[in-house]
């Protein structure tokens, strides 16, 4: 599933293409995905001014003039792919929605697995739905997240670590690479409990996770399996892994030490037995 990094890549190359524009056509080649498309898509959207294409968590949003916001979930597999309307690329079986734009460009939907989704939502009254009345601080440039209320958030509980940090009601938008890399990179264990932690603790991991988000960003976010750029670029974070992916590896900090695997509730844990305490 792509995590913050990719969705936020994808959002940066949706700007251009749909800020300022509107969709023309909106042809859905499927009635459903994860959940039932809205029937009305193209009577409710075309026509309509964007306003604004954003991210929050693991989701991108699409701002109307109009007060309707389209929700946007890629799912496991999900692919954006922006056409010039006057280039026609191969299509494929899984292209599941297109809209066609008033800047002559296609953005095509394409998820093999269909465990993504489209909604619709009120702008003003988005906060007050699920999943986004639950979701707790963004994990990147929230004028409310700091050491301290990160601190706080984490100590109410008693979970661990990594539980915590893929937890979309404590921080939003980090998964299963990234949550490895920043304890990883702050030298903290996936198995430690959340309520034993110090503030200077908590502060570190906030910035290691920071850090390692700003980097994935900075390189397109990681190509492990499905993410490519909307222009079929792909990312480069994967060749700077440290932990996620990387057992039987020795451990970058120590040296001395070869990274370990487990499953924690689940999902896949790589660390270092020494250097993450």
């Amino acid at each position: 599933m792509p995590e913050l990094p990719e969705v936020e890549t994808i959002c940066q190359a949706l700007k251009p293409a749909l800020e300022g524009h509107s969709f023309q056509k909106i042809q859905l080649n499927r009635p459903d995905l994860r959940y039932p498309i809205p029937y009305d898509l193209e009577s409710k959207l075309a026509h309509q001014s964007i306003n604004l294409v954003r991210r929050r968590a693991k989701y991108l949003l699409v701002d109307f003039s109009h007060d309707l916001t389209l929700i946007w979930h890629l799912g496991m597999s999900g692919r954006v792919i922006i056409e010039d309307k006057g280039l026609s690329l191969k299509p494929s079986l899984h292209d599941h929605v297109v809209f066609t734009t008033s800047g002559n460009q296609r953005i095509i939907y394409r998820d093999p697995r269909r465990f993504g989704f489209l909604r619709l939502s009120s702008t003003h009254q988005l906060n007050e739905i699920a999943p986004f009345n639950t979701l707790g601080a963004e994990a990147l440039d929230d004028p409310h997240l700091n050491g301290c209320t990160f601190h706080q958030c984490l100590t109410r509980r008693k979970i661990s670590l990594k539980s915590a940090l893929l937890d979309q009601k404590v921080i939003a938008g980090v998964g299963n690479i990234y949550a490895s890399e920043a304890l990883w990179q702050a030298k903290l264990s996936p198995f430690r409990l959340t309520n034993t932690l110090t503030l200077a603790e908590a502060e570190r991991l906030l910035k290691a996770l920071q850090d390692v988000l700003r980097r994935a960003i900075a390189v397109g976010g990681s190509t492990l399996r499905d993410h490519i750029h909307p222009n079929g670029d792909i990312g480069y974070f994967q060749h700077e892994l440290k932990a996620y992916n990387c057992e039987h590896k020795l451990c970058a900090h120590c040296q001395s030490t070869y990274l370990c695997k487990t499953m924690q509730n689940g999902r896949a844990t790589y660390y270092c037995k020494i250097c993450q305490q």
